[in-house]
């Protein structure tokens, strides 16, 4: 019994280097806004803000994996759909803030003013890794290598 090795071809390593692309990018995102949320959330207003901040920094890992597992999804329908797909995307991300927020309105154990800045600035963070990658990416149209 003999293993067939699949051979990457050139549009399947194009994809595979725009998705690393938006994971290092997404990563580094998701860090910087935990970080600079959770900070400037402490020093306003102590352990409440550092919730709040904590809170937008998750909310920006959940974008990033919502990004990548769309991409990831979408890999083989080349790059127009993507950046469709990323556009409903965002729209799904528009809805999954307005239930956070809602949700956090009354919430009395995090600073609410801090969660919504860091919630916002990870909504459009995530949405320029997006357009960064869709800009970017250099990924060719046909595959001749595809059988």
């Amino acid at each position: 019994m003999t293993e067939r090795h699949h051979q990457e071809t050139a549009v399947e390593a194009a994809w595979t280097r725009v998705w690393r692309a938006t994971l290092i990018r997404g990563t580094v995102l998701v860090l910087a806004v935990a970080a600079l949320g959770m900070g400037a959330g402490l020093l306003v207003s102590g352990t409440p803000g550092l919730i709040g901040g904590a809170v937008g920094g998750g909310l920006a890992a959940v974008f990033i994996v919502i990004t990548l597992v769309i991409m990831y999804c979408g890999r083989n329908m080349g790059l127009t759909a993507i950046a469709g797909f990323l556009g409903m995307g965002f729209l799904f991300k528009a809805f999954i803030f307005m239930i956070v927020i809602w949700r956090l309105a009354d919430a009395t154990w995090l600073d609410g003013t801090v969660a919504f800045f860091t919630i916002v600035a990870a909504v459009i963070g995530s949405s320029l890794v997006e357009a960064l990658t869709v800009v970017r990416g250099r990924v060719p149209y046909v595959d001749p290598e595809a059988k």
